[in-house]
């Protein structure tokens, strides 16, 4: 069963991961000053990635809302089992696309 400190320990090395595949994902792939498509697709995949699935009392591991959507829909209980990350999910890319979006429009410049 997780404590509360290790699910946020887990959480927060998660997060630390996506954040450096976006970070990789925009350097490597995407020019300095992106079009409004590649940053909405940007700030799509970063909600993708960073949504949590928040474990139930008896969870014993962390997985990301999308792990769970996808195995659960597949290969677990089923599509009722997946509805909650699915909203998590699909709240988070669009709130990443929403963010992106803004960003781009507001001409914010990009760490390099």
């Amino acid at each position: 069963m997780l404590t509360t400190q290790s699910y946020l320990i887990a959480i927060l090395l998660y997060w630390a991961s996506a954040i450096g595949g976006v970070w990789l994902l925009k350097r490597l792939w995407l020019p300095v000053n992106p079009g409004r498509g590649a940053a909405a697709m940007l700030g799509c995949l970063a909600g993708l990635l960073l949504a949590p699935a928040f474990p139930g009392e008896s969870t014993e591991t962390v997985a990301p809302a999308l792990i769970i959507v996808i195995f659960n829909t597949v290969f677990g209980e089923g599509v009722t089992s997946a509805v909650w990350p699915g909203v998590w999910l699909v709240g988070s890319a669009i709130a990443g696309t929403a963010v992106s979006l803004w960003w781009r429009r507001r001409g914010l410049t990009d760490v390099r």
